[in-house]
């Protein structure tokens, strides 16, 4: 799973999610695939359109991963790059507790459009050629 997510879209997902304040046993899964990018926690599923440069999911402590989120505020964009042992964000290594290669988009979720890619103006761009 690898990915490049703005904070404020992260943020965004895992507040939608209801990552807020878990407890210390919670788990959360992060999936990229479909063309999007989910967050599951407690049943509940928020998604948003995004280009992943590679699919899978990863389960791992949500406060732990809620508070490593926080240290990034300030930072623009943010770089995930998951595998069978853990989530990397930035230069930051974390384990994880489950590693899915071949995730399915849940059913049910809340969407998001992304806001990481500039707006094309097609008008522009038909002009041009």
């Amino acid at each position: 799973m690898k990915f490049l997510i703005a904070f404020t879209e992260i943020e965004t997902l895992l507040k939608s999610a209801g990552v807020t304040r878990p407890k210390t046993a919670e788990v959360l899964t992060i999936s990229a695939c479909a063309a999007r990018v989910f967050v599951e926690f407690r049943g509940d599923v928020a998604g948003i359109e995004l280009i992943a440069l590679s699919e899978g999911a990863v389960t791992l402590p949500a406060q732990k991963f809620l508070m490593l989120i926080k240290t990034y505020k300030g930072t623009r964009n943010l770089n995930f790059e998951g595998g069978p042992t853990s989530l990397k964000i930035q230069n930051f290594t974390m384990p994880i507790l489950a590693w899915n290669p071949n995730p399915k988009p849940p059913a049910n979720f809340k969407l998001f459009p992304s806001s990481s890619l500039p707006d094309v103006d097609t008008a522009s761009r038909r002009s041009t050629t």
